[in-house]
This record gives C-alpha cells, sequence and structure tokens, in this order.
C-alpha cells in the first residue's frame, strides 16, 4: 500500500495568526475532513520539536488538539510518552494518557498509571501511579499511590501511599501532602530517621520556609532517644549570580547522658549544653568561611553527624573527631585596578587539642597591597612591589603588629636561540611591634595551664613561637632590611621526532641565589640576628648558593610529557658544601599506568646514602578498577607503606580495601575495608575502619551503613564506634 505524506500549515487553513503549528504527517492512509485530519496506520507525526508514533490519529487543525490510539509513543525534548490511548495538544503541552507511562529524562523520573494528567510541561495528576527514578523492571524501589494531584503553586496530595523495595510493600502513609516545585513552597519535608549506638534512635522533621525570591530557611528539631532535643538550623540566600552564601548553627541540650566520659581528648566530660556554627560566602570580592564550635571536643561526640557534611572534609578524617586538630575560620575582601590589587583578610584558628587557645596566633587583620609587574618605559627593566600588615595575637599575652615590604627589579634577557638569563634584586624590610607586656606571662594560672599542654602535646606544635621562652624579649620593637640576589640561567634542547611523533625535550638550568640582612654576615647562627618568630613565614634564613639542574622530558605529538626525569643539586656556600642530591621521576606512558619517584641522596654517605624517598605506583583500567600503593621513607623517623585496592565485581557490587603500615613500629596504624552495591538508583555501603591507638587517644574501631537513595539523600545511617577495644 503506498504511504502517503501531507505537510499542513496551519496558518493557511485558520485565520487565527500566530498560533499556527508546522506538522508533517506520514501514514498509510490520510484524510482532510475540514478542519480535520485523520491518519491510519503507521502514523508518524512530527515538527514543533515533537514526533508522536501511533496506529491512528486525528488532529485538529484549529485548537491544535490530537487524539492517538494503539501503540501510542510521543518524544520530545523533556522525556517521552508512551500510552494505549493519548490526548494531546500541540499548543498547550498538556495531555492526558490512559494505561501509560511518563519517562523524564533530566531526573530521571517514571511516572505510571492507569490515567496521568499533564498541564503544561511540569504538572501532574493522576490515579494508580507507580513514581521511581529507577530504570529496571521492576524498579529497584518506588512510590505507589491510589490517587495523586500536583495543582500549579499549591501544595499536592497523595493518598493511599506506598513505599516499595522490587515488588514488596515496606512502609504504607494513608494520606502524603506536598509543596509543589514549580515555585518554592513552604512546609514540612520528609523525615529523617537514623540509628546509632551514640545517640540512640534519631528523629527529625524539617520545616521549610520560603523568605523570598533569594532565600529560604530550614529548621530542624530532632529527637535523640539517648540525649535529647538537638535543634539546627540553616539559612540561605544568593546576592547575585555570583555571589551566595549559607549559615548553619545547632545546639544540643544533652539531658539523658550528660555528656561522654573521656576516651581520648581533652576534657573530662562533654558539656550537657553545647552548639556548632558554620557560615560561608563565594562569589564577588568578598567571601568568608567561618566554622566554630562550643568547646575542642565537639567532634569527638555526635555534632559532626548533623548538617551539610561536605564543608567540614577539610577538617574531618574518617569521621573520626579525635584527627581534628583545629578549626580555621578565614575572611577576605579583594579588590583589583590598573595594576594594582588590594586583600584584607582575617584568620580565626580554634585549637581542637587543648582547651585554651593560649598558643594559637589570631591573625586580625591581614592587609596586603601587591604592585603586578610593569616594565619600566625605555628600558628592559620590570619592577613589583609588595606591602603587608597583620596585626597578631594569642588569648594570653602576645600581641604584635607585622609589617613587611618589598621591591623586585629583573631584567630578562634572551639570546635566542642560545639561551635566556634572567638577573633579579629584591630588598625586604620587615619590622614587629609588640604591643603588650610578655610579663602577662609570668601569671600563674596562665604558666601552669600553658605547662600542663605542654606535657601533654609538646610534639604536635612544629611552630617556632618565641613566646615558648618570653626571657628573650628584651625590648618592644625590631626591624630589619634583608636583600635577596637572583641569577638564572636556562637553555631548551629538542631532538628529532622519532616512534610516531616522539621528541626528547631537555632543559638544563643553572642559579644562584644570595639572601641576607642587608650590611649583615655570612654566619647562619650570629646571635644578634634575633628576630622574633610569630608564624611560619617569619623563619628567615641566611643563604649563599648555586643550583645546577636538568630537566628531561619524553613527549608525544602533541606535547604531552609522558616521561619527567630530573636531577639537581645544590652548592651551598655558607656551608662550603655540596647539598644532597634530589631526582625526580614521573611517567605515564599509558593511561592505565603512572609512577611518581623522589630520592634525595648523598654521594659522600654510602652505603647509607639516601637521606628520603617517596614513591607513589597506581594501576587503573577504564573500569574503575585501581591498584595503587606508596612508601615513604625518612632516615630519621619514618618508614611506611600504603597499600590499596579499589575493584568493580558483579552485578553492581565493588570492594575496596586499604592499609597503612609501619615498619618502625612493626605495626598497622590505619585498616579501611568496605563493600558497595550500587544500582542505578541507589546504593548501599558498609565499612571497617581501625584507627591505632597513641599516646593522645586509644584504638577506634567505626562499623557503619549507608543507604542512599536517588533523590531521597542518606535515609539511613548507621554507625558504631568503639574506642580502645580491638572489636
Amino acid at each position: 500500500m503506498p504511504r502517503f505524506v501531507v505537510f499542513l500549515l496551519a496558518a493557511l487553513l485558520i485565520a487565527v495568526p500566530g498560533f499556527a503549528a508546522v506538522l508533517d504527517v506520514e501514514a498509510d492512509n490520510v484524510q482532510k475532513r475540514g478542519d480535520r485530519v485523520e491518519a491510519f496506520g503507521n502514523v508518524i507525526m512530527t515538527g514543533s520539536g515533537i514526533k508522536l508514533t501511533a496506529n491512528y490519529v486525528v488532529y485538529d487543525t484549529v485548537t491544535d488538539d490530537i487524539w492517538a490510539v494503539g501503540g501510542t509513543r510521543l518524544q520530545e525534548k523533556s522525556g517521552e510518552v508512551s500510552a494505549e490511548t493519548l490526548y494531546y495538544n500541540v499548543r498547550r503541552k498538556d495531555f492526558r494518557l490512559e494505561n501509560g507511562t511518563v519517562f523524564l529524562y533530566k531526573q530521571p523520573v517514571i511516572m505510571t498509571g492507569e490515567s496521568i494528567t499533564r498541564y503544561g510541561e511540569d504538572m501532574y495528576e493522576g490515579n494508580n501511579i507507580q513514581y521511581t527514578p529507577c530504570l529496571g523492571e521492576p524498579p529497584a524501589w518506588s512510590l505507589k499511590t491510589s490517587r495523586f494531584n500536583a495543582p500549579v503553586e499549591k501544595y499536592g496530595n497523595a493518598s493511599g501511599v506506598r513505599f516499595q523495595v522490587r515488588e514488596f510493600p515496606v512502609v504504607y502513609v494513608p494520606y502524603l501532602i506536598f509543596p509543589v516545585k514549580l515555585q518554592r513552597q513552604s512546609g514540612f519535608l520528609a523525615p529523617a530517621v537514623g540509628t546509632s549506638s551514640d545517640y540512640g534512635t534519631r528523629l527529625g522533621l524539617p520545616y521549610y520556609r520560603v523568605l523570598g525570591r533569594s532565600a529560604d530557611a530550614t529548621i530542624t528539631p530532632n529527637y535523640l532517644s539517648e540525649r535529647g532535643l538537638l535543634m539546627a538550623g540553616e539559612f540561605r540566600y544568593r546576592l547575585d549570580e555570583e555571589r551566595q552564601g549559607e549559615l548553619y548553627a545547632e545546639s544540643l541540650i544533652d539531658d539523658r547522658k550528660g555528656g561522654e566520659e573521656l576516651t581520648g581528648g581533652v576534657l573530662d566530660t562533654i558539656p550537657d549544653s553545647r552548639w556548632l556554627f558554620r557560615s560561608s560566602q563565594t562569589g564577588g570580592n568578598l567571601t568568608w568561611d567561618v566554622k566554630l564550635v562550643s568547646n575542642p571536643d565537639y567532634f569527638r561526640d555526635i555534632g559532626s553527624v548533623y548538617g551539610t557534611e561536605t564543608p567540614w572534609r577539610d577538617t574531618l578524617a574518617a569521621d573520626q573527631g579525635r584527627s581534628i586538630e583545629e578549626l580555621v575560620s578565614r575572611g577576605q575582601w579583594n579588590s583589583a585596578m590598573k595594576g594594582f590589587t588590594m586583600n584584607v583578610s582575617g584568620l580565626w584558628k580554634q585549637d581542637l587539642i587543648v582547651p585554651s587557645n593560649s598558643k594559637t596566633f589570631q591573625e586580625l587583620p591581614r592587609v596586603s597591597v601587591r604592585m603586578t609587574q610593569k616594565n619600566i618605559p625605555g628600558t628592559p627593566v620590570y619592577v613589583s612591589s609588595e606591602i603587608n600588615s597583620v596585626n597578631i595575637y594569642s588569648i594570653d599575652w602576645t600581641r604584635a603588629i607585622k609589617d613587611t615590604a618589598q621591591v623586585q627589579l629583573s631584567m630578562p634577557l634572551s639570546f635566542f636561540p642560545y639561551f635566556t638569563l634572567t638577573p633579579s634584586y629584591t630588598q625586604f624590610y620587615r619590622d614587629a611591634h609588640i604591643t603588650s607586656n610578655p610579663e602577662e606571662f609570668q601569671s600563674d594560672e596562665i604558666r601552669q595551664r600553658w605547662e600542663a599542654e605542654d606535657a601533654t602535646i609538646t610534639s604536635l606544635y612544629d611552630s617556632n613561637f618565641f613566646s615558648d621562652n618570653p626571657g628573650v624579649l628584651d625590648k618592644d620593637n625590631y626591624y630589619e632590611l634583608w636583600e635577596r640576589r637572583d641569577v638564572t640561567m636556562n637553555t631548551t634542547l629538542y631532538s628529532r621526532r622519532f616512534l610516531d611523533g616522539l621528541y626528547h625535550q631537555m632543559v638544563p638550568s643553572v642559579s644562584w641565589t644570595y639572601l641576607s640582612r642587608v650590611g649583615g654576615n655570612y654566619d647562619p647562627g650570629d646571635p644578634d640576628d634575633f628576630f622574633p618568630e610569630f608564624l611560619p613565614e617569619d623563619e628567615w634564613a641566611k643563604e649563599n648558593y648555586i643550583k645546577v639542574s636538568l630537566e628531561n622530558y619524553i613527549r608525544n605529538r602533541s606535547g604531552q610529557p609522558l616521561y619527567e626525569v630530573s636531577l639537581s643539586r645544590i652548592y651551598d656556600y655558607l656551608l662550603r658544601e655540596w647539598d644532597y642530591y634530589e631526582a625526580n621521576l614521573v611517567a605515564q606512558p599509558v593511561p592505565w599506568f603512572t609512577a611518581r619517584h623522589l630520592n634525595r641522596f648523598r654521594s659522600a654517605d654510602y652505603p647509607t646514602a639516601t637521606i628520603e624517598h617517596w614513591t607513589h605506583l597506581s594501576l587503573k583500567d577504564s573500569r574503575g578498577d585501581e591498584l595503587y600503593g606508596s612508601e615513604e621513607y625518612n632516615r630519621l623517623d619514618t618508614t611506611t607503606a600504603r597499600i590499596g585496592v579499589k575493584a568493580n565485581l558483579v552485578r553492581g557490587f565493588s570492594a575496596r580495601t586499604e592499609f597503612n603500615y609501619d615498619f618502625r613500629q612493626d605495626r598497622f596504624n590505619d585498616f579501611l575495608t568496605a563493600v558497595t552495591y550500587t544500582s542505578q538508583c541507589w546504593s548501599l555501603t558498609v565499612y571497617r575502619d581501625v584507627e591505632q591507638s597513641d599516646i593522645y587517644a586509644p584504638r577506634d574501631t567505626t562499623v557503619g551503613v549507608t543507604v542512599n537513595l536517588l533523590g531521597l539523600g542518606d535515609v539511613v545511617r548507621t554507625r558504631r564506634t568503639v574506642s580502645g577495644s580491638d572489636t
């Protein structure tokens, strides 16, 4: 039977311009009767961003209504619909189907039911609907409702709601009210349920409040069966396209347990009342990231379970609170104009190792102004400069203002194609003004507390706090001038191409650096050179050395390095001797293999030539399987190895294990094992993490289970921690 193709331009058939629809109709038989077009047999209609296939179609060219029967399938940009019978309006995008399925691509979402009606492109209602984001059959989990109604900009409701795992009902809710999400609506969100050996059963009911077009808030009371009431609140806002921020706080009044007994940490018990605060803003010139807790042992208890854990990942290690040494809060404002940049910042560190912040230097504020490198007109010389000032203090007694400034002149000279020579000269100024008398430190209470802390945690502090010995401060003001002279010469040599486009690049270079006080001597230990060292950046040392290096690269046709090998050595004029060699190797000849190695060694130290070395190897395939290992050696105190493997098993299962072994102590320090099952719409992870004891805390073993449903978040999270045990 011949097939017929009809091109319909509704604007020629009706006298209502602006509502025209352009459709191509292809079928075994096409007939036009007035304003109606009927198509029979293998019908295909395309146009206006749609494609419709069916056995029989009736199209009203005036109202743009389509009625399709028999094997109906509608495809749009946002998804597709299949049904026995479909009523569809091309202009409004409304439809009503019987015994069919709606599949939305973006989420994804699948809705199946006896009757489903859509208004516009977002609002749905119907009877006997099954909702799921899972693509399998039967779906891994789904929600079934006897009646579903979601009116635009109002509250939706569903009755007879059943939560199913595959074909088995698990939870039944007779009636459910929810806000329709075309526009944000205030109301209660889905409850949060969890369990833990620490706080018992957790039940939270979040309340969401819309505060305007660009702001909202969520308040969540959490009932903890073993602790009491924990209140959590979150406020979010967006100022413009770039700037957005949030504030989060939680407070717990522990009226059931009264705080945890000491099993590692700094307090005898955790206070009955405690709180956490977090605030951040990103984008624009003004940004900040603030993290504060009521007491140092906050994370040893249950605080980190609540709220969004992502912002704490820079301070949390495997959810073990005792691994946190400090919380760092930052804020800064930046501005740039005509080659100058200005930065005003603040830094607050909350020490979580000791009860007080007596040794923690805060920086409020720090101001920096920098002039980017500029050419001096009429000369080959470039100039740059920078000025900094910072007010620092510790809680007990140290107060100081530090100022630094520098000016650099450089003159790059290119002798193409032979070599490039770059001499430069930099002069530094720095001072320190002590604004409080260190005699405050003589207080018996402060001294006793500080000495008690030192007895416990001295080895944890690497910074050189001059306040460890306040007697050395014999004046309130210090200042000095430094100068640095640098000369660098390097060149680049290329080989001819070989092996299908590979080539060898070699970069030999030599540089000389001199750093000392203006008018000073070469003695690195001169007692007259004393300057108070508040922060690690204050630890300057005299330098006078030559560095010789040779870098080699094997690059492919596109210039990507497959092998990198470098060797360098320094001759120190102050010590009048050659320092160690430093060798680096990076190899990635194929996408699935990576190797890195660093070695520092002395030729005169044979047979113990190596001072330290570090190696990392990784094998990874396209499925995501990975085998990796690393080792670290330091002649003085470190010999460790870390080995891990991640394997994707069958049917969505994966396993991962990692351990760290200390050869000097002949024991495993950390051991982590996890098994995960992942499907298209949910995942289950079971893990066990063992952290060995040390002089500050006993051994911790954590066993956890996490279930994640797509679109619903972590609905079940169980964790058990055993301290000071081999369990």
